[in-house]
């Protein structure tokens, strides 16, 4: 552009067509990148509602569970009710040893759960550096 031997007026007309084009570009690529960053963002927030609903699901199992251990451990008491002390006492290790077993089923779900969400927002973060840095 600068080497060809052009008079001044048809130099500035060149240089103004060319910067024209370069930013008619630049904005057809920044136009490229709000899209893309739109999409992954909607992606993103596709993936979170999925996290949640599964989240919701397995809450509502875990206090089932709970449920249906408190239930039997106050089966277990009634039963022995009015029994001598000794049965009773029984009764409650017993019911104490039901609800720690649904504490540790309950704990556990809910560490699945944190995992499967870390995961999925680790990935979602991975997804939009590489996107970006693609762009």
């Amino acid at each position: 552009l600068l080497y060809a031997p052009k008079s001044g007026k048809e130099m500035r007309r060149e240089i103004k067509r060319k910067s024209r084009e370069i930013y008619e570009d630049a904005e057809e690529q920044l136009s490229d990148v709000k899209e893309k960053a739109e999409e992954i963002m909607e992606e993103g927030k596709r993936q979170a509602e999925h996290l949640r609903r599964q989240a919701e699901k397995k809450m509502q199992e875990a206090r089932a569970a709970a449920s249906d251990l408190m239930a039997s451990g106050r089966e277990l008491i009634s039963d022995y009710a009015g029994k001598p002390g000794e049965k009773i006492a029984e009764a409650k290790a017993q019911a104490q040893n039901i609800i720690e077993e649904g504490k540790k089923k309950f704990g556990s779900g809910k560490d699945k759960l944190k995992s499967a969400m870390d995961a999925g927002v680790g990935a979602f973060r991975e997804e939009v550096d590489g996107d970006m840095k693609a762009n």
